[in-house]
């Protein structure tokens, strides 16, 4: 609701309402609800529907949360004497009384700052001091305490007097900007038909023409075609919010595991195009080893293309000072480095393109990213929740099993950071028995997750083919991750761990 909207449903609602004795209030999605005799009140301050509504299906919850219980039973015999809105903002304030058996009336007034995002609630006694404050601070947030004991209320600084002369109305300034008429002969009209509304619960209006999206106004909206009547009870009406399903922890760990690989494949490619091809490095050796060794004094030079038949010239850059020679062979290892990686970033982006491939087709062929390139088949996906500075788990030998994800490291540092810093404390860790080798951990889904025999022994299997065993079958130890502990004063990988188990295994073949 804007201002104009909060002020036609106010102004029904205190018509309605008045002197109707308050039996209860309860949580309401964003905001509360008071419970009279005749009607159950939405005053929602911080989420759509924004505003104050009518709820004619709702079922009253004897559960009171920490922060409406307090407040329940300060109203308990307050009766409803007005509903009003009295800023030319989205600020509802309903004033409540209480007569004692000795005559003395307690007065009470319940101030609503329908804000959106920041929404508050705030309690005050007779002279406007602020008992009791509640506050949203965001969408997504719970309802937090905000205690200001004696503080007096008052509106933001902004805020005006609802109430003002034509045609000069404060309000039409806080009018949505959507249905704020453009025109200052319709401006004037819109001021005009708000003050000739006679019947505070009048029949509000609707847009007919958008009937998938309504349009619910106390006035005719000039700006958005024709018309027609509805009664206020239909426009008051609450309708819970949609309730848009939470994504599971596993389908987040999904996503966020798709937006990983999605990134390293482009650094992949990224690498790829920065590395020549080693072919143009070894051609500008050959062309150098040819020149007599010299120091050149400028950064290019131009030298015959012995590899091409037709003696093309070739442009080299040098770097002054630099005997030719010494230049030649650096540009032999950048031709052994460019095809060795070129080799290891073509295998490891194979790899990822398979992983990405089978994280889509486990979501039923649905990308839950960014679109991203050519894809291909098998290989499991890692289920590691996104953790800032945590080592990428694509980063360790992998391979899946019976639905569950092995890893283990290449070397000590490798080893340290799978157990110590990527692995889940519910994972089981194998390693082979008192000899060097790689860390396998096998990922779980939690500590109740059971792990078939088979999968056990073939996780050992991986260990005792990790390791400096040359034995055709040994033994392997393994644990829980949070049984294993690093040695004290060891070196990388290297670890203690208790509450073990071990099993005997051949090496496949």
């Amino acid at each position: 609701m804007d201002t104009l909207q909060l002020a036609a449903a106010a102004r029904c609602l205190d018509r309605q309402l008045a002197q109707q004795a308050i039996q209860g209030i309860s949580d309401a999605p964003g905001g509360i609800y008071l419970h009279t005799a005749k009607a159950h009140l939405a005053l929602i301050v911080q989420r759509a529907p924004l505003g104050l509504w009518q709820d004619p299906a709702f079922h009253k919850s004897d559960a009171l949360t920490t922060w409406s219980s307090p407040l329940n039973q300060r109203f308990a015999g307050f009766r409803i004497q007005r509903i009003s809105v009295p800023w030319a903002d989205r600020i509802v304030r309903i004033d409540c009384s209480r007569i004692h058996i000795s005559k003395r009336v307690d007065q009470i007034s319940l101030i609503a700052e329908c804000f959106g995002g920041r929404g508050n609630i705030a309690l005050l006694d007779e002279a406007q001091h602020i008992r009791w404050a509640w506050r949203w601070d965001s969408l997504d947030g719970k309802a937090a305490p905000r205690f200001l004991p004696g503080i007096a209320y008052a509106p933001p600084k902004d805020s005006q007097p609802f109430a003002q002369p034509l045609p000069t109305a404060a309000w039409l300034r806080r009018v949505a900007p959507r249905y704020r008429p453009q025109h200052t002969a319709d401006q004037d009209a819109m001021q005009e038909a708000w003050s000739l509304r006679s019947d505070p619960c009048a029949s509000w209006w609707r847009q007919a023409v958008d009937a998938d999206n309504p349009v619910t106004y106390p006035l005719p909206i000039f700006d958005l075609g024709p018309m027609q009547e509805i009664p206020a009870p239909e426009a008051l009406h609450f309708v819970q919010p949609t309730a848009h399903p939470q994504p599971s922890a596993q389908e987040r760990a999904r996503t966020q595991q798709w937006e990983r690989l999605h990134r390293r494949i482009q650094k992949m490619r990224q690498d790829m195009t920065r590395w020549e091809d080693p072919e143009v490095y070894r051609t500008q050796a050959f062309a150098l080893f040819a020149l007599p060794d010299a120091m050149p004094s400028a950064t290019q030079l131009s030298a015959p293309d012995h590899t091409c038949v037709t003696g093309a010239t070739l442009t080299i850059t040098v770097t002054p000072g630099k005997s030719l020679h010494r230049q030649a062979q650096w540009y032999m290892q950048q031709a052994q480095r460019s095809q060795r990686a070129q080799r290891e970033i073509a295998t490891r982006l194979q790899e990822m393109e398979r992983l990405l491939q089978d994280l889509t087709e486990a979501t039923g062929g649905e990308q839950t990213g960014p679109a991203t390139g050519s894809s291909t088949a098998a290989g499991p996906a890692p289920v590691r929740s996104a953790n800032n500075g945590k080592p990428d788990v694509s980063d360790f030998n992998r391979t899946a099993i019976e639905g569950f994800t092995l890893l283990w490291g290449k070397n000590a540092k490798e080893n340290d950071r799978l157990t110590f810093r990527s692995a889940k404390p519910w994972d089981l860790w194998f390693h082979i028995q008192d000899l060097g080798g790689s860390h396998v951990v096998l990922r779980r889904e939690n500590s109740q997750t059971p792990v078939p025999e088979s999968v056990r022994v073939a996780a050992a299997r991986i260990a005792l083919q990790q390791s400096q065993s040359r034995a055709i079958s040994g033994e392997v130890d393994w644990t829980e991750i949070r049984h294993v502990h690093r040695k004290p004063n060891g070196g990388p990988g290297q670890v203690t761990y208790r509450h073990f188990q071990s099993i005997r295994v051949r090496r496949d073949g």
